[in-house]
């Protein structure tokens, strides 16, 4: 049964298993993963353009990638960061429920979301074309384009091997593991 979200157990539990994940997983990570997202807390937080960019934000976001059940992503993957004035308190996985409580949920297709990271489609352009969907104020958003496109660089410059990209062992290994993560944390 999952941990509750929310809770000290689960804080606890999160942060003991980032740690054990940061020092037995041979980088690259795999895009998602909680070990990925702290290399993107980190990326983000020693990227002078985006603090620029960002110098006035004060809300959180949530990049919620679709499910991709082939691949052993069962339900959507929802990245959670809680930026503050160009600084990334918090990046984490968390509950879909929980996560989509952010100030500004971006939702869109496991593939879309590569498209992204990989630098070959604009974040923005995709919302207005209804690829990414966004919920959240749009007009305070578009103060941020700079900020938002920088974010979305970043992801591309974390060093990260997508699930579809894994060898068939590595996926079967990664497909047991998402599921371990899934009903320990309920993300």
């Amino acid at each position: 049964m999952a941990l509750t979200y929310g809770t000290k157990e689960w804080d606890e539990a999160y942060e003991a298993k980032l740690k054990e994940r940061l020092e037995n997983k041979p980088k690259p990570f795999v895009v998602g993963t909680p070990e990925w997202v702290h290399e993107l807390k980190e990326v983000v937080n020693k990227d002078e353009a985006y603090k620029n960019a960002a110098k006035t934000w004060e809300y959180t976001i949530t990049l919620d990638v679709g499910a991709k059940p082939e691949y052993g992503i069962e339900d959507d993957v929802c990245i959670f960061l809680d930026i503050w004035h160009g600084v990334c308190r918090s990046a984490r996985i968390l509950p879909k429920e929980e996560a989509h409580k952010a100030d500004y949920v971006f939702s869109g297709a496991y593939e879309t979301w590569k498209s992204v990271a990989k630098l070959e489609k604009d974040t923005m352009k995709l919302v207005v074309q209804g690829e990414i969907k966004l919920k959240g104020d749009l007009a305070r958003m578009m103060k941020y384009v700079k900020a938002a496109k920088r974010l979305a660089e970043l992801s591309g410059v974390v060093e990260g091997v997508w699930p579809d990209e894994l060898p068939a062992a590595e996926l079967e290994k990664f497909k047991a593991e998402i599921k371990e993560l899934r009903e320990e944390f309920g993300v």
